[in-house]
């Protein structure tokens, strides 16, 4: 359920006003060869996220698949406090123009309250991603996206089972972006510092 992509490929997901911006031509007129040539081992070196987590999660409420790409919820729904909410093994990597990654949505269950986002290492692990400060996510039921409040505000289409929603960091611009089904859905100035970790979950009967 966690997939990185190219930095390249996500580049298109992340537009500019009035124009689509490929962060990677941008970075590179500022780099000359021998400058990319020395800098490339180090992107490739800098650990990225490969899997879920399953020691700091919210066990309780939620199942990891044993390949540790899926999550599932076991809930019962009860209040806002027992969402099935799963970081990524590692904080998003930072030495790169772009970070992107996906979730597919195999069954949006009784409400459809599975969400994307980036939360930071002291996140409260049985909230939706944006309910509380140093977070966002984007929101399936509602496509609103939250941002440390609990209000959310519109954002972009809701998404259901069988949809394909990406979630990236443009470094360059300091920006938050999302996708859905591979179309740019929107971006937000990225205000939270820190590390951040890629964010799933699931908070209805069903879901996963």
């Amino acid at each position: 359920m966690v997939t990185n992509q190219d930095a390249e490929a996500a580049s298109a997901a992340a537009p500019g006003p009035g124009a689509t911006v490929d962060p990677m031509r941008l970075a590179s007129r500022w780099r000359s060869q021998t400058e990319w040539d020395r800098a490339v081992p180090e992107l490739e070196a800098e650990p990225e996220p490969s899997e879920l987590n399953t020691v700091n999660s919210s066990g309780l409420f939620s199942v990891v698949s044993t390949d540790k790409l899926s999550v599932k919820y076991l809930g019962s729904h009860h209040h806002g406090h027992d969402v099935g909410v799963v970081q990524a093994d590692r904080p998003a990597p930072t030495r790169r123009a772009v970070y992107y990654f996906e979730m597919a949505v195999r069954n949006a269950g009784y409400k459809g309250q599975t969400s994307i986002g980036f939360t930071s290492e002291s996140f409260k692990m049985r909230r939706q991603p944006g309910w509380e400060s140093n977070s966002c996510g984007y929101h399936g039921d509602d496509g609103h996206l939250y941002r440390g409040l609990g209000k959310g505000e519109p954002f972009g289409p809701k998404f259901t089972s069988g949809d394909i929603i990406g979630a990236g960091i443009n470094y360059l611009s300091q920006e938050f972006f999302f996708t859905k089904n591979g179309a740019p859905v929107g971006a937000i100035p990225k205000e939270i510092k820190g590390p951040l970790y890629p964010t799933i979950a699931v908070h209805s009967q069903g879901e996963e």
